[in-house]
């Protein structure tokens, strides 16, 4: 392990004791400000009569919807080089003339956060932590299908768009593969909401809960911001891994929740046990084919 990875620690702590600081900050005006609001009366007429996991899960669909749309948006642009592209190339290119008077080592420990080795055992570690509290091996399914879903996402849309990194004169670190989108900008929302998520599955505690879900945000937002740094992603790759992570990340809470639906009539079988496993994996499967299907589509367009 080098210095660069203890570097890379340390700023995960100091994510999470900053983020920590900030809530205590402003839970007091957050719970004046809750205690005033009064729910809508179509909304509680709505939660009256429609189970809460029913209006997740829709909410759910269309968010991943819309920020697939988003996504597709972008791509559309970079494929047809638009106008979208000039922008990208130059910020990228003023950022490479700004960037030669800066210490960039900070900036390059903050972007190795977002590498598969920290992530991995970040999400690794935190899964089987919370798997043997909950005597559950659901937290590894989740863990699973999130950091592995989405990096095989990743992996197969770079492929087909086959976008080039910034010219490497720009760039402030070695890199090779392809650009759009981003890994590490997909990878740090899709693995750190997971991590978040898990970790709010431990305590009933608001601000532990909160503290972890606006680190995860900090750290994925810098992460991202230190890949258009460092030359090595356009801002559209990066814009795009965002979207795509956040989409990734409801798909895995949405497969999750889908077997809530399933109600058994009968005392469990084998046949019951293995239901929400097939329930799963098929929506995992169908939602990773229709968002290639759109890229697809998309490609084909242009």
């Amino acid at each position: 392990m080098g210095g660069t990875t203890f570097v890379s620690a340390g700023l995960i702590v100091v994510a999470v004791l900053v983020s920590f600081g900030v809530v205590a900050a402003v839970t007091p005006a957050a719970r004046r400000v809750r205690g005033r609001i009064v729910a809508p009366r179509a909304l509680s007429w709505l939660t009256d009569r429609v189970p809460m996991v029913v209006l997740v899960l829709v909410l759910g669909v269309a968010a991943v919807v819309g920020l697939v749309t988003m996504f597709v948006s972008i791509l559309a642009e970079v494929t047809e080089d638009d106008e979208l592209t000039a922008f990208d190339r130059r910020l990228i290119a003023w950022i490479a003339d700004q960037r030669a008077a800066w210490d960039n080592s900070v900036v390059i420990a903050l972007t190795d956060v977002g590498g598969k080795a920290l992530l991995t055992g970040l999400l690794a570690g935190v899964a089987f932590l919370v798997a043997y509290r909950q005597r559950s091996w659901s937290p590894v399914v989740v863990a699973a299908v999130a950091g592995l879903g989405g990096a095989l996402l990743v992996a197969t849309i770079k492929l087909i768009i086959g976008r080039d990194r910034p010219d490497p004169l720009q760039r402030a670190i070695v890199e090779d593969g392809f650009s759009f989108p981003s890994g590490h900008s997909t990878s740090a929302v899709a693995v750190l909401g997971t991590v978040a998520w898990l970790v709010s599955t431990l305590t009933a505690k608001r601000v532990v809960i909160a503290t972890a879900w606006v680190a995860a945000a900090a750290l994925a937002i810098g992460i991202g911001l230190s890949r258009i740094y460092l030359g090595v992603h356009y801002p559209s790759d990066v814009a795009a891994g965002w979207l795509l992570g956040t989409a990734w990340l409801i798909v895995t809470a949405i497969a999750v929740r889908l077997p809530d639906l399933h109600r058994p009539g009968h005392e469990t079988t084998g046949h019951t046990r293995v239901r929400p496993v097939a329930i799963v994996a098929g929506s995992v499967v169908v939602s990773f084919g229709a968002i290639l299907g759109a890229v697809g589509l998309t490609v084909l367009a242009a």
